[in-house]
């Protein structure tokens, strides 16, 4: 076995003396862009694993080399979104800044990626429900997870509020962010990103740092 791969390394030939076949590493990632683009545009239940190949320049068969069904590549959608928010929410909290610059740095961090990512976002929150029961579950532990962060993060800042409380102005905070995501503003992203943020921190009841990021 081991001479096998040696063989097919140096040589790019299996033990057969055929070719192997190498996956394009940015393949996953094109089906996932695509099946975003598509499930925003036209309603994720309207297209098939053939529409989102042929969006992502692949023939429908080689979709399924890497998903076997639309249910997964929904997940892996909301996956790879939930993945970059809590990988840059535990690289904040991890600079041991204080409550404040942390604090900005996750909601500008959130506009980010609500501004990069924005139809893999909007289709996941149309359709989450449709997912089955465990993944959403999981996918809502982690949800819950992160805005913990912010909720820590919070609490010290505003001691006038309850708990119950804080834990309302962070979700009014993230869904002030993500209303940018069920409407096209015509704004500039620069433009939209200032006043998305001053609009989180309003419902935040802060004012942010001026900590521009992380060295």
């Amino acid at each position: 076995m081991a001479a096998q791969a040696t063989s097919a390394q140096s040589g790019g030939e299996a033990a057969s003396g055929r070719p192997t076949r190498r996956r394009d590493p940015e393949r996953k990632e094109r089906i996932l862009v695509a099946a975003a683009a598509l499930g925003a545009r036209r309603g994720f239940d309207a297209i098939s694993m053939a529409d989102i190949g042929a969006e992502a320049g692949i023939v429908g068969s080689g979709v399924y080399r890497h998903f076997d069904s639309k249910t997964a590549i929904l997940v892996a959608m909301a996956d790879r979104v939930m993945d970059r928010l809590m990988a840059r929410s535990a690289e904040i909290i991890a600079a041991g800044l204080d409550e404040r610059a942390s604090l900005t740095l996750l909601v500008r961090d959130h506009i980010e990626v609500a501004l990069t990512d924005r139809d893999a976002l909007a289709v996941y929150h149309r359709e989450v429900r449709t997912l089955p029961e465990e993944e959403r579950r999981r996918l809502s532990r982690a949800q819950r997870h992160y805005i913990e962060e912010w909720v820590h993060l919070l609490a010290p800042l505003r001691p006038d509020l309850a708990d119950g409380e804080v834990r309302l102005a962070v979700h009014a905070a993230i869904g002030a962010i993500q209303s940018t995501l069920f409407f096209r503003s015509g704004l500039a992203d620069a433009r939209l990103t200032e006043l998305l943020e001053v609009m989180a921190h309003g419902c935040l009841g802060t004012a942010p740092s001026s900590s521009r990021g992380i060295k």
